[in-house]
């Protein structure tokens, strides 16, 4: 899929943390073609960042791979840095990695479990967000972090610690946006509902009827597709969202409604 034009500037250096994803690759599958600067960092999952490359279904992108785990500030600070000295600056943050260490009921999680899950969910970034940040101040800027639209009503009994770290950053958003106003740096978040990824299946361990019992709950009657989440994301860091800060937008169906 191309990316029209009048949607993003030419040239954007755009740095997607958790590209490897399925909203990650769906992204990178939505730019496929334009002729930006991607840093597509991963922790494990290599392989299916590398046939975007191998496939050449970015041809025209340069697109550079990072890998690692972001759980500490200086991780954090090397992927920015490392993305900036390749690309010459950076336009745009993407934050998408995320991940439930346990994914247990609330009462038996342990301390590491609850650590863990702020480490990667919030802390890691609040850590992106201030480094890149930095580097924007002079031209402006665009930062699209990730929530999840259970936030607002208290997140899972088996993801807490997810939940509550993602009302954080919702938080977050708010804080970096007032700060970055004078500097022309936007910084708002994109709250998936239910989704179709591997995090349901891989990581919550639901079945085939567990999705389906869930999909139910959905208005629309269908869980959402990774798609979906990116082309919102699209949107935010496009012109079309010029007037936009401080904002979490749910891409859910209309979940809770």
């Amino acid at each position: 899929m191309m990316v029209n034009a009048a949607e993003l500037k030419p040239g954007m250096r755009i740095c997607i943390a958790g590209a490897s994803s399925d909203i990650g690759q769906a992204l990178l599958e939505v730019l496929a073609g334009s002729d930006m600067k991607i840093g597509a960092h991963y922790f494990s999952a290599r392989k299916s960042l590398g046939r975007f490359i191998e496939a050449g279904d970015c041809a025209q992108t340069n697109i550079k791979l990072y890998d690692g785990d972001l759980s500490t500030q200086s991780a954090c600070d090397s992927l920015i840095d490392s993305f900036v000295d390749w690309a010459g600056g950076i336009d745009s943050l993407i934050h998408l990695a995320g991940n439930v260490k346990n994914p247990s009921h609330w009462e038996e999680l342990t301390a590491d479990d609850w650590k863990a899950d702020l480490d990667i969910n919030l802390s890691a970034p609040f850590f992106l967000a201030r480094r890149a940040m930095k580097y924007m101040k002079p031209y402006g800027g665009r930062i699209v972090l990730t929530s999840t639209a259970s936030a607002k009503h208290g997140g899972g009994r088996f993801s807490m610690a997810y939940g509550v770290a993602k009302a954080g950053v919702e938080c977050l958003v708010k804080g970096l946006a007032r700060e970055g106003a004078s500097s022309e740096i936007l910084v708002n978040a994109v709250a998936p509902g239910f989704i179709e990824t591997k995090f349901h299946t891989d990581r919550m361990k639901r079945n085939e009827q567990d999705l389906k019992e869930r999909a139910k709950l959905v208005p629309l009657g269908r869980a959402g597709k990774p798609e979906d989440v990116a082309r919102m994301v699209v949107y935010l860091i496009s012109q079309g969202g010029n007037y936009i800060t401080g904002e979490c937008i749910s891409v859910s169906g209309g979940d809770w409604l």
